[in-house]
């Protein structure tokens, strides 16, 4: 969701693509279904399309579901190594981003220069302000509860950092 609202407001930004894990347990995971643009459909190994069907909310995000035809599946010879055992409907379904182009771009943009350079710059700059800040003023956890503590607490650590490199550099 921040990809595309970056996106959006045509703020250049790059980010490490994060690793993404595979919770089924069939044995044909995600990459065995190939996604065809032209028709937004999934295409499974059998050739059998699976459609758009329905958008719905989880804890993690806003996802498209798209779901196999019964009849397809119940006939298919590879029903046992890509249905789940835990799946009631007896046919296969994914989940695929709403969001899922910003990112994608991306991704895709990880073989430029500049996405090299920034990455390298936050290295230097953010993370090692950020483990300063958890080593030297204790934000490794916070003590009062919710997002406005954690806010509160996270804004006087960086206070308190700035006015140790402003005295050091008065000097």
């Amino acid at each position: 969701m921040a990809h595309r609202y970056l996106s959006d407001m045509k703020i250049d930004f790059f980010v490490r693509p994060q690793p993404v894990h595979d919770r089924t347990n069939a044995a044909l995971k995600r990459d065995a279904f190939c996604y065809d643009e032209q028709r937004d459909a999934y295409v499974c190994p059998q050739g059998k399309f699976m459609r758009r069907n329905t958008l719905h909310r989880s804890a993690s995000g806003l996802y498209w579901l798209y779901l196999a035809d019964k009849q397809d599946c119940q006939s298919c010879p590879l029903r046992e190594k890509y249905l789940n055992k835990t799946d009631k409907r007896g046919a296969r379904k994914l989940e695929h981003s709403y969001f899922r182009e910003a990112p994608l771009k991306n991704i895709n943009r990880q073989h430029e220069p500049e996405y090299r350079e920034a990455l390298k710059l936050r290295q230097i700059w953010c993370e090692g302000t950020f483990a300063a800040q958890k080593r030297d003023h204790n934000l490794t956890r916070v003590l009062r509860r919710g997002l406005e503590a954690a806010e509160d607490r996270c804004l006087l650590s960086a206070t308190a950092l700035n006015l140790k490199r402003m005295i050091k550099y008065t000097k």
